[in-house]
């Protein structure tokens, strides 16, 4: 569906208010009521005990990254304007369109709870290091953490299964039909915002290559190795290694324009990583098998 989505884009091109109205709707209405069915029907005592492992590893991995990134920047050949965004795409995953629905394919709907629980806290270092970085030490408004629908469906459900009620069967239905339908389409919207990528005389090469080793290869490395050296090899090992091989997130082009950053070199980045993730989640998912 993601590489529809791409083609769609690329040869009958959706208009940017249709996209828009794409995303909301995959964003705001059918992911959360998938979510919040799924963790209102699952297992309370494993969801509800990996929030704050999830959460922490959405946080802990991110920064690891930049440490990466950082590491990157010489061998990458990158110019001082463009370090930011360099460093920033490589922080920021696309653990939303991209990386609850693999989850959810690869684990299982529990997968995809996990996966929201570590987006979130992604997005805390996103909102905080993130654009202290693109911004030069500003940071900005964190209301978008407190209202974002995908973290109040998981929350809502967790508070729904600790209650101990059964669904309704009547209720159960439509929730499950719009699950049918949201993963699908959150798929198929994230691959025609990269297609909705326009790059026009482009010459970073070198850094562009570094970032995507990097960002696609690297880091789930690492990640990986480390969890096992530790001796994790559970359920969120396995989704905090899958969200860590996530191509750049596709905010990050809008964040750095936003910002004052370089938004081609984020917007390319964002095609790229997601290209070369066609061929590196792949072998994630045999290792990880």
């Amino acid at each position: 569906m993601f590489g529809l989505g791409f083609a769609v884009q690329r040869f009958r091109p959706l208009g940017e208010r249709a996209l828009a109205q794409l995303s909301g709707l995959a964003v705001d209405i059918l992911l959360p009521s998938y979510l919040f069915f799924t963790t209102a029907t699952s297992p309370i005592l494993e969801s509800s005990s990996a929030a704050p492992v999830m959460i922490g590893l959405g946080i802990v991995v991110p920064l690891c990254n930049y440490g990466l990134a950082t590491l990157a920047l010489r061998p990458s050949r990158v110019a001082k304007g463009q370090r930011s965004a360099f460093r920033f795409s490589i922080v920021v995953a696309n653990t939303a369109f991209l990386g609850i629905p693999i989850c959810e394919a690869l684990f299982g709907p529990v997968g995809a709870v996990y996966a929201v629980l570590y987006d979130f806290g992604t997005t805390l270092v996103t909102m905080s290091l993130g654009i202290w970085e693109l911004n030069g030490g500003h940071l900005r408004d964190w209301r978008p953490l407190v209202v974002t629908p995908l973290i109040w469906s998981v929350l809502l459900g967790l508070a729904w299964a600790w209650t101990g009620w059964q669904f309704p069967t009547w209720l159960a239905r439509p929730f499950s039909t719009l699950g049918g339908a949201s993963l699908p389409l959150a798929l198929l919207v994230g691959g025609a915002h990269v297609g909705n990528i326009q790059l026009s005389g482009f010459s970073g090469w070198r850094q562009l290559a570094g970032l995507t080793v990097t960002r696609m290869f690297v880091a789930p490395l690492v990640v990986g190795s480390a969890l096992t050296v530790l001796g994790w090899r559970d359920l969120s090992m396995g989704v905090a290694v899958v969200e860590s091989a996530m191509p750049v997130g596709l905010t990050a082009a809008i964040l750095a324009k936003s910002c004052g950053a370089d938004a081609e070199f984020a917007a390319s980045a964002i095609l790229w990583s997601t290209l070369a993730a066609m061929v590196s989640l792949p072998l994630v998912a045999i290792l990880l098998a």
